[in-house]
């Protein structure tokens, strides 16, 4: 009796996976065609909510057009027009179909290409070509048969001459040289536009930092011409060391100290995101003001003493 219930109970099981297992066909309108030709392959599956139709992958054949899939009452129906343009028997390999998530392969088909056969007991008799006839042109066949190259000189020699008069009046034209904005005042500009933004009132520290270290460094790298922008702190202060010596730009130690407290002071809220007080925040506007301000007052003063010196 445990044997007969047992029975039961395994065919029951494979009789309901059997009901579970989704039923997937393929179907071709042919399997014979010519090179060229085409022939439409069809994929069945059940209709379910998710089904993903493969890409076919073919070897000796193309899909010539992925047709939209036709939805039947109880079947999806996916449909590829194929085309070969190699002679021969190809298989259309089994093609992946998902069915909720979930793999099935379907059959694979044999399709035949054949090549075109031409009938050559239809083609057209072949004549030889007769010798042209020699005659004499009147002069108004000459110029029918010579305008055409009348109007392509004319075409050349009309865009040469406009050519001519464009770059000629580009010539004539006068340079607009726009005047440039000295480095202090273009530096004092960019630092009232900077505080008008108030970045660092709407917490946008790092922002801020950013924007009043490259005004900073550009005013320096204008003012002294020098590379001021894209090297670090440590590299910025040993070139000024340099220049300063060598060129005699007239910087002192305390302005060189102060430059160099206000570059690390900033690296540290831009790269180690320290968020500073309010108070050192418009210390920092202040250090930065003063650095522009006495390089300003140092180069001008230099300036000065060399006009006096040539005078």
């Amino acid at each position: 009796m445990k044997q007969i219930i047992t029975c039961l109970f395994l065919a029951l099981g494979l009789q309901m996976m059997a009901q579970k297992e989704p039923s997937i066909t393929v179907k071709t309108d042919t399997t014979n065609i010519k090179i060229g030709e085409q022939l439409t392959f069809s994929i069945s599956t059940p209709n379910q909510e998710k089904v993903i139709f493969p890409k076919l992958n073919l070897q000796g054949l193309e899909v010539a057009e992925d047709l939209p899939v036709d939805t039947l009452t109880n079947n999806l129906v996916k449909k590829y027009l194929i085309t070969g343009f190699d002679s021969g028997a190809f298989y259309i390999k089994k093609q992946q179909v998902f069915i909720d998530a979930k793999a099935y392969f379907t059959d694979s088909l044999l399709v035949n290409v054949a090549t075109v056969q031409v009938d050559t007991t239809k083609l057209a008799p072949y004549y030889t070509v007769k010798d042209f006839e020699k005659e004499s042109y009147t002069l108004a066949e000459l110029w029918y048969r010579s305008q055409t190259y009348v109007y392509i000189a004319l075409g050349i020699v009309a865009f040469l001459l406009a050519l001519y008069f464009l770059f000629r009046k580009k010539k004539e034209e006068k340079r607009v040289v726009v005047p440039k904005i000295p480095p202090y005042i273009a530096a004092k500009k960019e630092l009232e536009e900077l505080e008008n933004k108030e970045l660092w009132q709407n917490n946008k520290i790092k922002e801020y930092y950013s924007e009043l270290t490259d005004i900073v460094r550009k005013y320096i790298g204008d003012e002294l011409m020098v590379q001021a922008m894209e090297i670090t702190t440590d590299e910025l202060m040993l070139l000024l060391t340099s220049e300063n010596k060598q060129r005699s730009l007239g910087l002192d130690k305390e302005v060189l100290l102060r430059l160099k407290s206000f570059l690390s002071q900033a690296d540290f809220v831009k790269f180690a995101k320290q968020k500073p007080l309010d108070s050192d925040i418009k210390g920092h506007q202040s250090d930065a003001e003063l650095v522009i301000n006495t390089i300003h007052e140092i180069v001008e003063s230099k300036k000065t003493e060399e006009k006096d010196e040539v005078q």
